[in-house]
């Protein structure tokens, strides 16, 4: 495998997005990385609902100024870390988001957070990690929190 020279963060700006955000640091600093790219998604929920009537466009607007927030916070980050990053704001499904872009702009790593749900959780609201791995045409790298998989072995143990 050679060295990644094309990445995209997918960020979201939940305590997730900002532990892959912060565990992706080092990888983005690498001497080889050429691009860095940072994806906010405005979730299709939002804008189907808007259209059946159940959400205003007004609500549709704040969460994508929301999202736009998360989008800008990212960018700061990363700025501030010394990462040049290009912002790509999208709206839709994430992990159909995610994959098309990455298509797009030919990266050959896609970084992604993940929380830990339980069966039930998972089974009803999905896992973007889990679908982008039959949708994408790179590497993908699962950045999670350290802390979540200690407390599990502690409570286990117990």
């Amino acid at each position: 495998m050679g060295q990644f020279e094309n990445i995209l963060l997918a960020y979201d700006g939940t305590e997730k997005g900002r532990i892959a955000l912060r565990q992706s640091l080092q990888l983005l600093k690498s001497e080889g990385v050429q691009q860095v790219h940072l994806l906010a998604v405005v979730p299709l929920t939002g804008a189907v609902a808007a259209a059946e009537g159940f959400y205003t466009e007004s609500m549709y607007e704040a969460e994508r100024e929301r999202v736009e927030a998360v989008l800008d916070e990212g960018i700061s980050i990363l700025t501030e870390e010394g990462i040049e990053a290009q912002g790509h704001l999208r709206a839709g499904e994430p992990a159909h988001q995610i994959a098309r872009l990455a298509q797009e702009l030919e990266v050959n790593l896609v970084v992604v957070g993940h929380q830990r749900r339980g069966v039930l959780a998972r089974w009803w609201q999905g896992s973007v990690g889990a679908s982008l791995l039959d949708r994408l045409d790179c590497s993908m790298l699962i950045a999670q929190n350290v802390s979540d998989e200690e407390e599990k072995g502690e409570a286990e143990e117990e």
